[in-house]
């Protein structure tokens, strides 16, 4: 019966293109079909106009006296046309369709390595446990070589392109290793990226939960890591969205679901001609009326975003940070063919209590749009919260009545402005980060055996950065820079959590962090108040 319902469906979409194609050829148009991310159709019809950039193309292709790369022509016309609509319709060629696709779906194919261009030469931080290379690669190897490529000087740019290929296969590779060349034979494969970057009790009742992007399994991953928590006993759960530029609408909307009742609002879209489509919480959820705060910055979007705005227009939890992004268009991902897909804008999306969420854009704009951050740094906007204008007319009640704000990414309830500290020393740091970074790697290249031998916790408990930190602050101030105590601390936090990302991963480099984290110092201050 099952498989009767699939071919008269089937049947039944091929009479509908079919139909399609017949009343257009009569009305002296040509039409197609394209698919989407979620393999439905989309038809196409080609005007007049549009069929003349067809013949165009043909005719150059065939007639032209030179030759000419018309595949280069087609990219170039469809980028600039993309780049003439709002900044989030963009085309993406094989290569990028190909690295999101993977990056949604939660892996990459690798040897399983992390490097870092040190001294023009590939300089290996970390290898992946997941990888099958995990006992070949060491902490301080350096690639000279790529299958008999030299990859040091001026082509280590070329060696990624030289490491990557398919699932299963080999690359040679030509390491220098302790003062001694070797030769091993690293084996490509598919190595899993989970979207769950941290996880774990910050107290004895307030669970942590990081993601970085909403991929095609983080719904599944925030789910065992919130059981996870449960099982420890957590009463409060921090859910951290700062950096997350988005992802799938569809698993926003799962996660915002584990927050939030039956038949509650979570997001509701309007298209070309206005049509509304809204999305509901279909059951009690997993942390429905428990106590929960949301962080977000200014590099939470889109999908993070309707998380937020969900959140905060239920009264199902706090947010807490600075005002995100303000990404409020949906985007159809839809295959061009060739391996080629274009990201076009659809739809715009709405919180529950009606706000947009994006903020003004002009069509063929873009770069002006994305000063739109370090213009908030200008207007003081990351440091005080009256910065933030809002006119009467975007003014919005949350479902028991409190004032919320539209005009472009979700106002936090409590808002943590930037720490004038952290920001003085990222400053400094950054301005000079190339010296930063070599200093670094540099001294675990000296340590690389000892930090073999220490293992995660050790490091965290008693690693100590200050002789360092010491040396680069002293090579700072050479450059006229004083620093306060306050700022040293900060600096050695700063140190601390970098060797620990190249050498351990992010997890321990964020568990350095939490110590010094102004919105989870904040969080706590609020808990306390509560007691």
């Amino acid at each position: 019966m099952k498989s009767l319902y699939t071919f008269l469906n089937f049947f039944g979409a091929i009479l509908a293109i079919l139909l399609v194609f017949a009343i257009g050829f009569r009305a002296g148009q040509k039409y197609d079909i394209a698919v989407d991310e979620n393999n439905d159709y989309v038809p196409i019809s080609y005007s007049i106009n549009e069929q003349k950039m067809r013949r165009l193309m043909s005719l150059i292709d065939n007639h032209y006296v030179d030759q000419v790369n018309t595949d280069s022509l087609i990219d170039n016309t469809i980028q600039y046309i993309m780049s003439n609509l709002d900044p989030h319709s963009v085309y993406l060629d094989q290569k990028v369709s190909k690295q999101m696709d993977q990056k949604m779906r939660g892996y990459y194919i690798g040897i399983g390595m992390e490097y870092v261009i040190f001294h023009d030469t590939l300089f290996v931080t970390r290898v992946n446990t997941n990888s099958p290379n995990s006992n070949l690669l060491q902490l301080g190897d350096r690639i000279i070589k790529v299958n008999d490529s030299i990859v040091t000087g001026a082509e280590t740019e070329n060696a990624h392109k030289l490491i990557q290929g398919e699932p299963n296969t080999f690359v040679k590779l030509s390491i220098l290793r302790n003062h001694k060349n070797i030769e091993i034979k690293a084996q490509r494969a598919i190595i899993p990226d989970g979207t769950i970057t941290d996880s774990y009790m910050l107290n004895d009742s307030l669970g942590y939960i990081k993601l970085k992007r909403f991929g095609e399994h983080s719904y599944t991953e925030f789910k065992s890591s919130l059981r996870n928590l449960k099982s420890k006993g957590m009463k409060v759960l921090v859910f951290d969205l700062r950096g997350n530029s988005g992802g799938l609408m569809s698993v926003a909307e799962k996660i915002t679901d584990e927050f939030l009742t039956n038949n509650q609002l979570i997001v509701f879209t309007k298209d070309a001609k206005e049509k509304k489509k809204r999305y509901y919480a279909t059951n009690k959820g997993d942390f429905d009326g428990e106590p929960l705060y949301v962080l977000i910055d200014e590099e939470s979007a889109s999908a993070s975003e309707i998380v937020a705005g969900a959140i905060q227009d239920n009264d199902a939890g706090t947010i807490v940070g600075r005002r995100s992004f303000g990404k409020g268009l949906v985007q159809r991902e839809i295959s061009l063919g060739d391996g080629t897909k274009l990201r076009l804008t659809t739809a715009r999306y709405y919180t529950p209590s009606g706000r947009s969420i994006q903020k003004p854009y002009i069509n063929g704009k873009g770069k002006d749009y994305m000063k739109d951050i370090t213009n908030r740094y200008l207007r003081g906007e990351m440091f005080f919260l009256d910065s933030i204008k809002v006119p009467d007319s975007l003014k919005y009640k949350t479902a028991k009545g409190r004032t919320v704000y539209g005009g472009g990414g979700i106002i936090p309830d409590v808002f943590v402005p930037l720490d004038s500290i952290q920001y003085s020393v990222w400053y400094y740091t950054y301005r000079d980060k190339k010296h930063f970074d070599e200093k670094i790697v540099n001294y675990i290249d000296q340590n690389k055996l000892k930090f073999k031998n220490i293992k995660e916790e050790d490091y965290i408990a008693f690693f100590n950065p200050k002789p360092l930190a010491e040396e680069l602050i002293s090579e700072i101030e050479g450059r006229e820079i004083h620093w306060r105590p306050e700022e040293e601390e900060y600096f050695e936090a700063l140190i601390k959590a970098t060797i620990a990302n190249y050498v351990y991963g992010d997890q321990v480099s964020q568990k350095i962090w939490i110590k010094q984290d102004p919105m989870l110092k904040r969080i706590t201050a609020l808990e306390k108040e509560k007691q």
